[in-house]
């Protein structure tokens, strides 16, 4: 349902910034941001299409999004003595992106997703000077730790790229090789605005 959720993403914005993009010229074009401006619109996004999927079923799967993971909001759950190690182990409460499970469910979340939204150079806008490989292996991590103490069976990492791809190819092809290396342990999501330029 996620793949199907994505792809059904995926579709729809290549047709839609094709459109949009039509009419202008490269460079205005390129410079455009439609359908998502910021993470928040590509969770809403995906969403949309996500719970076509889940009509298609009889379940009572629910989605929830910008959550900490903190004993506040998740006593009586049965991963609930792991959230201070997790706190502990990446040095902050972690607030997920996207949380999909059943409700009236304390055990393990269905999955858990991170987010990335690239519509400008990470660096130029980090207070910290973090580079757009750290704000991605910053996500890999949290993900990684949520899996590895059984607190979501899976994990995803959501990338959309409406910035390198079309600006920095070379630092495109260093995301893409660093994606592919935490592949096997993470599901990857990707997608990037190149149908802008078409």
């Amino acid at each position: 349902m996620v793949d199907n959720a994505w792809k059904m993403f995926c579709k729809y914005y290549d047709y839609k910034a094709f459109k949009y993009s039509k009419p202008l010229g490269k460079k205005e074009a390129k410079d455009s941001h439609w359908i998502c401006w910021n993470e928040s619109d590509l969770m809403v996004q995906f969403a949309r299409f996500f719970y076509k999927e889940l009509d298609k079923t009889d379940s009572n799967i629910e989605m929830h999004f910008d959550k900490n993971l903190d004993d506040t909001n998740f006593q009586d759950y049965s991963f609930e003595d792991k959230l201070e190690k997790l706190k502990d182990e990446l040095g902050r409460v972690p607030k997920v992106d996207l949380i999909i499970t059943p409700e009236d469910w304390f055990g393990p979340f269905l999955m858990c997703a991170e987010a990335k939204y690239f519509h400008c150079s990470v660096e130029s806008i980090s207070r910290n000077k973090q580079t757009v490989k750290e704000a991605i292996e910053k996500d890999i991590k949290t993900l990684s730790k949520i899996k590895e103490l059984r607190i979501a069976d899976n994990v995803v990492f959501i990338i959309f790229d409406d910035y390198y791809y079309l600006n920095e190819p070379e630092k495109c092809k260093k995301i893409k090789n660093l994606l592919k290396k935490y592949n096997k342990k993470i599901k990857i999501l990707y997608h990037n605005s190149r149908i802008k330029l078409k």
